[in-house]
């Protein structure tokens, strides 16, 4: 059956930066049909994080006026469904969808995914893209642009989508760190439970996480990964006075919170916030051997060749004096993994590292991760929220909610 309206999608390129396009689009001022001359609104986690904003400055509840609730404690999920459900209270004419999906957990992606379903059936929907198993199966189109400029718009069958295998070619450098009396059990719980409140988060935790092995820890947002992370890398109070061991000491028996972090590499997307100065990418791998955001001391000659053997191996070495900030999401990833990585830190954690880059990205970045797994002698911790294909662990800890609090399953 023809779909009752034309329905876009657009990838999400470096080469094309929304920011180009999307007044342009949202005006009206394109011709395309459904879209020229008409009004669209915006729904994206940046629409999201203005309205929080607007919330907690002024104290404008248009978005959860019915719910005696703030944005901030609604759960991603619910949030995206508030932002949905105000947008459309104003009666635009289109919706442009920017990576919608992005921060949910499987569940909710099916059931935002059933809502824009519905939707399609009375608007055109533009669907801002970065992976490609995200898009709808009513768009019609795929729209491309040169800057500003509408270059092509394509029957969404004739599309080209990138796909690519990456290899890295060149072997991990060997490490100069040298780290003692680790254990071969790295991180143990045993009957770990977590409660905030009248309100249970985690029960009765099991978990082992031993040398040289690559782990996923997965599970629907809310469901305690954070708070999992937080007790490990963090300083969470609710880690003390339970069966929690890293690196052979129990937690809170008198090593400080350095002494753990100096064994753990750790990645973030929020750790690109504090990297808003202009470093290069020389600076910022080497910077991993100080824990410092940016570089202040002076390295040795060896730990110089070791920067520039890991961006050898990142095909980064035309780039060393490129500052950090010009970089794609993509590449600025694998800067912080091998920042991270330099020392060859026994646990290396890798939170959410994969969210709001393209498939190519992941491609590469999941390349990358797959050779440390490989050729290192660091342990893994991946999380996601999401299944990822490309990533190849021994093993998954899935983190499933029940009423008395998220109870662990390894697989």
């Amino acid at each position: 059956m023809k779909p009752s309206h034309q329905h876009y999608a657009i990838e999400d390129t470096a080469h094309s930066p929304l920011a180009h396009w999307l007044s342009g689009l949202l005006d009206g001022s394109y011709k395309l049909p459904g879209l020229e001359g008409k009004r669209g609104l915006l729904f994206s986690n940046a629409t999201l994080e203005e309205c929080i904003e607007e919330e907690e400055k002024h104290d404008n509840f248009e978005l959860t006026s019915g719910l005696n609730r703030s944005l901030r404690t609604l759960s991603t999920g619910e949030q995206k469904k508030a932002l949905l459900s105000y947008l459309l209270q104003q009666n635009p004419d289109f919706i442009v969808l920017n990576n919608p999906y992005e921060t949910l957990d499987k569940a909710s992606v099916s059931e935002l995914k059933q809502q824009l379903m519905a939707l399609s059936k009375d608007m055109p929907i533009v669907f801002v893209f970065n992976r490609q198993e995200d898009l709808l199966p009513v768009i019609t189109h795929a729209i491309t642009f040169e800057k500003d400029k509408l270059k092509a718009v394509v029957p969404i069958e004739d599309y080209t989508f990138k796909k690519r295998e990456f290899v890295f070619e060149k072997d991990i450098p060997p490490a100069i760190t040298t780290y003692t009396n680790i254990p071969e059990v790295l991180v143990e719980l045993k009957n770990v439970n977590v409660n905030y409140e009248d309100h249970s988060i985690l029960k009765d935790i099991n978990w082992t996480i031993k040398k040289k092995e690559f782990w996923h820890l997965i599970g629907p947002n809310g469901s305690g990964k954070t708070t999992l992370l937080s007790m490990i890398y963090g300083n969470n109070t609710k880690a003390y006075g339970q069966d929690l061991y890293l690196f052979g000491k129990k937690k809170g028996s008198g090593e400080s919170v350095w002494d753990i972090k100096q064994k753990i590499g750790y990645i973030s997307p929020a750790m690109l916030e504090l990297f808003k100065r202009s470093h290069t990418v020389e600076h910022m791998i080497l910077s991993g051997f100080f824990d410092s955001v940016g570089l202040y001391q002076t390295p040795s000659t060896l730990q110089i060749h070791t920067a520039a053997q890991w961006m050898d191996v990142l095909n980064l070495s035309q780039e060393k004096n490129t500052s950090f900030l010009k970089l794609s999401p993509a590449v600025q990833r694998l800067i912080l993994i091998a920042r991270a990585m330099i020392k060859h830190p026994p646990l290396l954690i890798l939170d959410e590292p994969l969210i709001n880059v393209d498939d190519e990205g992941r491609a590469l970045i999941s390349a990358l991760i797959n050779k440390i797994a490989k050729e290192s002698e660091t342990s893994i911790l991946f999380v996601a929220h999401r299944d990822e294909t490309n990533i190849h662990p021994d093993f998954i800890y899935e983190l499933l909610p029940s009423p008395n609090g998220s109870v662990g399953v390894q697989k």
